[in-house]
């Protein structure tokens, strides 16, 4: 299952790096961040995706919250989620989860 589907599965909106037109909160938006690899014998073992996740809410919902870190545990996903971030200039709230 692709990291889009995992977060679409939470019922909020959701899409890659930004939304083409405007988007009322809440809503997710994700980026490719890096990758982690096992490496040796000049080949890679195992590989695997890293992903910056950002929910944007106007108002707290702990339940979304909860969705979201269900879904990204339920599909393998080890997480770090930050504080809740105001951002004053858009008006809202952001939660990033490193995964």
């Amino acid at each position: 299952m692709s990291i889009y589907q995992v977060l679409q599965s939470t019922g909020l909106p959701c899409a890659y790096s930004h939304f083409k037109t405007g988007q009322e909160p809440p809503y997710i938006v994700y980026i490719g961040n890096g990758q982690d690899t096992f490496e040796g014998d000049n080949t890679h073992y195992w590989k695997r995706n890293r992903y910056q996740v950002e929910y944007y809410f106007a108002v707290k919902n702990e339940s979304n919250e909860t969705s979201i870190e269900s879904a990204l545990l339920d599909a393998g996903f080890i997480y770090e989620k930050s504080e809740d971030l105001y951002l004053e200039d858009q008006g809202v709230f952001m939660i990033y989860y490193y995964c």
